[in-house]
């Protein structure tokens, strides 16, 4: 636990003790945010491609599919919901932490970062007074694996479809300020983790050139190519003869573009009450007919 946080969990408990109050200048600046945090989701978006800081380090593959313009899946309400909590809970983040009297430099700072030919634009989160945080609000399992487990820039980084780690360096490379980590909150159970960055200039510099080359490719209308594969199911140990999507599509809003027979079915081998649902790209013949109640959702 670094200074930061230990220091917004104290006041937290404080909260709890009757021994904090919040003056009421953060309350209004809270209601303020809170309000521009939702009014933004009851704006009518710009469906135009533009390569952002937000989408940076997202798959190639997605982004070439965006900027030819493909219709991407329409999200379900429950996933607009959760982004509106999560930016929110980000506006509540920001009063939690000057409640605590740690000092909030800026937030939703505009930048740009040359890149080639192109200025690459975003709005970073929150600067303290070390640098550039980036917060989120994640699952139970992103929490407990990456954002609060040890050596957990590490984790996020092996897997990192959403593009945190290029999207958080872009922000601190374009304000000329160290990318420090993000500030992650559970969304299921309120805790809160600071997740510390590698900021050496090695690491800076491959992640510059990550962003580069995702640049390059788009501008240079690189040829389509997936990102991943899908994989061969095991269960118990045993292969199943059936393939499946990896974490990294399973989110993908244009993964039945890429994987022309993909179905939603539950577990085909489980004999569970309750099996869990599976992309599958490739179903063997010998599993015809198990858990008929498939769906398909584009």
């Amino acid at each position: 636990m670094n200074v930061k946080e230990a220091s917004l969990i104290s006041y937290l408990v404080k909260v709890i003790d009757g021994k904090a109050e919040m003056p009421s200048h953060l309350l209004e600046e809270f209601s303020q945010l809170a309000k521009k945090a939702l009014e933004k989701h009851f704006t009518k978006k710009d469906t135009n491609f533009t390569l952002r800081m937000s989408n940076v380090g997202k798959p190639l593959c997605q982004l070439q599919m965006q900027a030819k313009g493909v219709e991407p899946e329409k999200p379900s309400y429950d996933f607009i919901v959760r982004m509106m909590i999560g930016d929110i809970l980000e506006a509540l983040i920001i009063t939690l932490l000057k409640g605590a009297n740690i000092e909030v430099k800026n937030h939703h700072q505009k930048v740009a970062l040359g890149v080639g030919e192109r200025q690459i634009e975003g709005e970073y989160d929150i600067e303290l007074d070390d640098g550039i945080y980036d917060i989120k609000t994640v699952s139970p399992f992103a929490f407990m694996h990456k954002f609060n487990a040890d050596n957990g820039y590490s984790r996020i980084k092996e897997s990192d479809s959403f593009g945190y780690i290029s999207q958080g360096h872009g922000y601190g490379m374009a304000a000329n300020k160290p990318f420090k980590g993000w500030i992650a909150i559970n969304k299921a159970t309120g805790e809160i983790a600071f997740t510390d960055a590698v900021t050496d200039d090695k690491e800076r510099k491959d992640i510059y050139a990550k962003i580069y080359d995702t640049s390059t490719a788009l501008l240079d209308e690189r040829p389509f190519r997936r990102c991943f594969t899908d994989n061969e199911e095991v269960y118990y140990g045993k292969p199943t003869g059936n393939r499946t999507l990896g974490i990294e599509c399973s989110y993908c809003p244009y993964k039945h573009d890429c994987w022309e027979n993909l179905e939603f079915r539950k577990q085909l081998a489980s004999k569970g009450k309750n099996p869990k649902w599976v992309w599958y790209t490739a179903i063997d013949p010998k599993w015809n007919g198990t858990h008929n109640n498939s769906q398909r959702t584009k």
